[in-house]
């Protein structure tokens, strides 16, 4: 199907994007909030990656616990078990803190591998399956993929990469 040979491309370069993009930053330039208005690189990272993983594995799935419950990643970086940052006030954004960035990026590996084994083992899509995404709406699944899965994640690409050059960090080629 050639929306699972799209994915073979998109995916992996969003993967690495992430990649180069947080592996390298210190604690401050995870955290930074530019002059107080919009979010952190841990924040929106964050989001985006509970929201995939709960996409994959929670929707997707028929409520498969997700990568993020399975390995009790909540506990391990300081971060909430149940959100993941939809509809958070600013004030709770901006004091959300990832104690273990590095405990973090395993956790996006994690959602990575899990996610590829997924895509690559998902025989008969069901892309026609309405299902309800809150706060957003009822859609089919392959709207779902098309608006809320890995587009979401190129477009917070975009914020970490707006953030990074506001630090004076090198940019990551989009």
């Amino acid at each position: 199907m050639v929306l699972f040979e799209y994915f073979d491309v998109l995916i992996p370069r969003l993967y690495a994007m992430y990649e180069k993009a947080l592996s390298e930053l210190n604690d401050e330039q995870w955290h930074w909030v530019a002059g107080g208005k919009g979010n952190s690189i841990a924040f929106t990272a964050w989001h985006y990656f509970r929201t995939e993983d709960n996409i994959i594995r929670w929707i997707f799935q028929n409520r498969r616990p997700t990568v993020w419950m399975e390995g009790n990643w909540a506990e391990r970086i300081g971060l909430p078990a149940v959100t993941q940052g939809t509809g958070m006030s600013t004030v709770e954004a901006h004091a959300l803190r990832i104690k273990d960035t590095a405990g973090f990026l395993a956790y996006m590996r994690e959602v990575r591998a899990s996610t590829e084994a997924f895509l690559q083992s998902w025989e008969e899509p069901d892309f026609d399956t309405m299902i309800m995404l809150r706060p957003v709406g009822e859609m089919t699944k392959l709207q779902l993929l098309g608006r809320q899965a890995f587009p979401h994640g190129f477009a917070h690409l975009g914020e970490i990469q707006h953030m990074r050059t506001m630090q004076d960090l090198p940019g990551i080629g989009l």
